[in-house]
C-alpha cells in the first residue's frame, strides 16, 4: 500500500516536472533527438541495431574544505556534467551483457550494459551536447556488437547452466524526485574545519589529524528507449574527522568519525562536533598506553555502531543479488565465480535468528529524527519501494536490478551505479533485551566458558573510510590482519573493552575480530531493544566487476564525482556466542625518535 501511494505521488510530481520542462530545454531536446535517431539509424553493416539505449546526465556541484591543526589544506568549488550511455544489442533474452571477455574495459560489463560516456559542457549548447551524445552512443554501439560476437563465439564451446534473460522488462515510468538543494557556503565550511581541527593541538601525542567537509548536489536526467524518464536531485554532506598515532610499542592506531547529511541542518551542532573531535583525540591518546588485546575466544557483544558496521561488512553484501557472468575462457572463469552470491541458494532458508527481521527501504529520509539517505527512483528508472529481505530469520529475496538472477526475475528498484545496493536497511527485533539485560547475558555466557571477563566491541573500523583519510590509519586498518574467507573477513575493533563481573571495564588495543561469517549471524543469541542509526561506506559482492562496468553506486555521493557509496542501517546491538578477539602478529614500525615539535609549547 505504501509503495503504491509513493508511486502515485511520484507520477504526480513527474507530471508537474514535465510541464516545467519545455521542448526548448536544450538538454532534454538533445537527449530525445539523439535517442530517436540512434534507435532508427544506428547500425553497422548487417549487424543488429540496438534494442535498448539509455542516457543519463549527472550535473554535479561540489564544495570541499579540509584542515589540519587549524590550518587550511584545501578549499574548492567545482561543477562538472557527466554523460553515461547504456546500450544493449540483441534482445531481452540474449544480449551483449553478463559476459566477461578478454578485451577489458566495457567487455567486463555484466550488470550495466556496454557504457559510453563523456564530459559535457556546462553551458546548455544543444549542438555540442548532441555531438557528445552521438559520439558516445556510436562508441558504445561498436563495443556492444563486438562483445555480442564474443559472447556468441564463447557459447559454441559451452553449455549454458542457466537460461536466464539478460535484461528484465519493466513498465515504462516517468518520475521526478527533485528536492531543494542547500546553498554551498565554502567560507563557512573552511571556518568550521579550521576550528575543529585546531582542537587537536591540545593532544600532542596524536601524530596526524584533520577535518574535512564535502558537500554538493547531483542533478540527474535520465531517458531510455522504452519511454522511461526521470529527473532526480541528490544532495549530500559529509564531515570526516580523522586522527592517527602510534602506541608506545610502535603499533599504529587510527580512527575516523564520519557524519552524513543532506544539508548542514542534518549535522550535530558545532559544540557537539567539537566533542567528537576531543573524544577521538582523548581515546587515541589513552590507547597509546593500553595493553594490546589478548587472545579471547567466547561470547562478544557488538554494541551500537559496531553491530551496524559488522552487518555492513559481513552480512549486508550477501543481501545484494549478483549474477555470475559467462566467461570467454577458462582463465576468466575464476573471476566470474567471485561475482555469484551464495545467498541465491539460501532463499527460503534461515539466515538470521527467528527474532530478527530485515527490510530495505530507499524511500526513507529519516528515522526517529535522524537523517538517512534515500531516493525515490533508481538508476534504471524503477520506482524505489520497500523490500522485505528477511522475515523472522527466513531469507525471502535479495535486492536486484533489471538483470535477472536465479529466482529473482525482476528489479526491486535498488540499482545505483552499475549494481544493486543496500540503501536503508532496518533490522527489527521481537522481544529485544534491555541494554543492561544484554550485558548481564554476556557475562553469564562468558562465565559458563570459564572466562574471567567478557568482551564488548563498540566501534569497528571501516578500511575504506580509513584509506580515504591517512596512510597511517590505512596501515592500522589493514596491518597484519589476514583475510581468511573461511574464517570471515579481517575486522579491526577501533573501540573494545573487557567487561568484568563487577561491572568495571578495561580498554583493549588493536583488537582483531575473526570467526564471524555470514553464516554466524543465524546463531546470534540475543539483540537489544534499542537501535542505532548508522551510515557507512558499502561494498557489495562482485564490486570489482561493477567498477569495471563504469559504475559503483552511492547514496549520498555520486560515483561520477569520484566518491564512494554509503548505506544506512537501523540496527540493534548483537550478542554472538563464539567470536575470536586477538592482537595482531608481526613486526612493528618504530615510533618517532623525538616528540612532536608542538609538544613543548602551549596550545594556541
Amino acid at each position: 500500500m505504501g509503495a503504491a501511494l509513493a508511486g502515485a505521488a511520484l507520477c504526480v510530481a513527474a507530471a508537474a516536472g514535465a510541464q516545467q520542462q519545455t521542448p526548448q530545454d536544450p538538454l532534454d531536446r538533445a537527449m530525445r533527438d539523439e535517442l530517436a535517431r540512434s534507435m532508427t539509424e544506428l547500425r553497422l553493416d548487417t549487424l543488429p541495431k540496438p534494442y535498448f539505449v539509455a542516457y543519463r546526465i549527472d550535473d554535479i556541484e561540489t564544495t570541499e574544505a579540509a584542515a589540519s591543526l587549524g590550518s587550511l589544506l584545501s578549499g574548492s568549488d567545482t561543477r562538472t556534467r557527466h554523460l553515461r550511455v547504456e546500450l544493449r544489442v540483441g534482445d531481452y533474452e540474449f544480449d551483449n551483457t553478463n559476459f566477461i571477455g578478454m578485451g577489458g574495459g566495457p567487455a567486463f560489463s555484466m550488470l550495466a550494459g556496454v557504457r559510453g560516456g563523456a564530459l559535457l559542457p556546462l553551458d546548455d549548447q544543444y549542438q555540442e551536447i548532441r555531438r557528445q551524445l552521438w559520439l558516445a552512443t556510436d562508441g558504445a554501439y561498436k563495443r556492444a556488437v563486438e562483445q555480442l560476437a564474443q559472447k556468441r563465439a564463447a557459447l559454441q564451446n559451452q553449455t549454458r547452466a542457466e537460461h536466464l534473460p539478460d535484461f528484465a522488462k519493466e513498465p515504462p515510468a516517468v518520475l521526478s524526485d527533485v528536492v531543494p538543494a542547500p546553498p554551498l557556503d565554502r567560507a563557512a565550511a573552511e571556518a568550521l574545519v579550521r576550528g575543529l581541527s585546531a582542537a587537536f593541538r591540545a593532544f600532542p601525542e596524536v601524530y596526524s589529524s584533520g577535518v574535512s567537509w564535502s558537500a554538493g548536489v547531483v542533478r540527474t536526467r535520465y531517458l531510455n528507449s522504452e519511454g522511461s524518464a526521470f529527473t532526480r536531485s541528490s544532495p549530500w554532506l559529509e564531515v570526516r574527522i580523522h586522527a592517527a598515532t602510534q602506541a608506545v610499542d610502535g603499533m599504529p592506531l587510527g580512527d575516523v568519525v564520519t557524519l552524513y547529511g543532506g544539508s548542514p541542518t542534518d549535522l550535530p551542532a558545532r559544540n557537539q562536533l567539537m566533542d567528537s573531535v576531543q573524544a577521538l583525540a582523548t581515546r587515541l591518546t589513552r590507547l597509546r598506553q593500553t595493553p594490546v588485546a589478548e587472545v579471547y575466544n567466547g561470547p562478544v557483544l557488538f554494541e551500537g555502531d559496531a553491530a551496524a558496521e559488522l552487518f555492513n561488512q559481513v552480512f549486508a553484501p550477501r543481501l545484494v543479488a549478483a549474477r555470475r557472468p559467462m566467461a570467454g575462457n577458462p582463465m576468466m572463469e575464476q573471476y566470474a565465480a567471485r561475482a555469484e552470491n551464495p545467498f541465491l541458494d539460501q532463499i527460503g532458508g534461515r539466515v538470521l535468528p527467528t527474532f530478527l527481521s530485515a527490510v530495505d527501504n530507499p524511500t526513507l529520509t529519516s528515522f526517529e529524527g535522524r537523517y538517512i539517505g534515500g531516493y525515490r527512483v533508481d538508476d534504471d528508472g524503477v520506482a524505489a519501494r520497500e523490500t522485505r529481505l528477511v522475515d523472522h530469520g527466513i531469507l525471502k529475496t535479495l535486492l536486484s536490478t533489471r538483470v535477472p538472477v536465479r529466482g529473482i526475475p525482476h528489479s526491486t528498484g535498488n540499482r545505483w551505479g552499475a549494481a544493486a545496493v543496500v540503501s536503508n536497511l532496518v533490522v527489527s527485533v521481537d522481544s529485544g533485551a534491555t541494554d543492561q539485560a544484554l550485558r548481564a547475558e554476556l557475562l553469564k555466557r562468558a562465565a559458563a566458558r570459564g572466562r574471567p571477563y567478557a568482551v564488548i566491541v563498540r566501534r569497528i573500523a571501516n578500511s575504506g573510510a580509513l584509506a580515504m583519510s591517512d596512510p597511517m590509519e590505512f596501515l592500522a586498518a589493514m596491518g597484519d590482519m589476514g583475510d581468511d574467507e573461511s574464517d570471515g573477513p579481517a575486522l579491526r575493533a577501533a573501540v573494545a573493552v573487557k567487561l568484568f563481573p563487577d561491572g568495571h571495564e578495561e580498554p583493549i588495543r588493536n583488537a582483531g575480530v575473526s570467526g564471524v561469517t555470514a553464516a554466524s549471524f543465524k546463531d546470534i543469541v540475543a539483540a537489544s531493544r534499542s537501535r542505532t542509526v548508522y551510515t557507512s561506506p558499502f561494498h557489495g559482492l562482485g564490486g570489482m566487476f561493477a567498477g569495471l562496468a563504469g559504475g559503483g553506486g552511492l547514496n549520498f555521493q555520486m560515483a561520477s564525482a569520484g566518491l564512494g557509496y554509503a548505506a544506512s542501517y537501523v540496527m540493534p546491538s548483537l550478542l554472538f556466542e563464539d567470536v575470536t578477539v586477538k592482537g595482531p602478529n608481526g613486526d612493528l614500525p618504530k615510533p618517532p625518535l623525538s616528540g612532536p615539535p608542538w609538544a613543548a609549547s602551549s596550545p594556541r
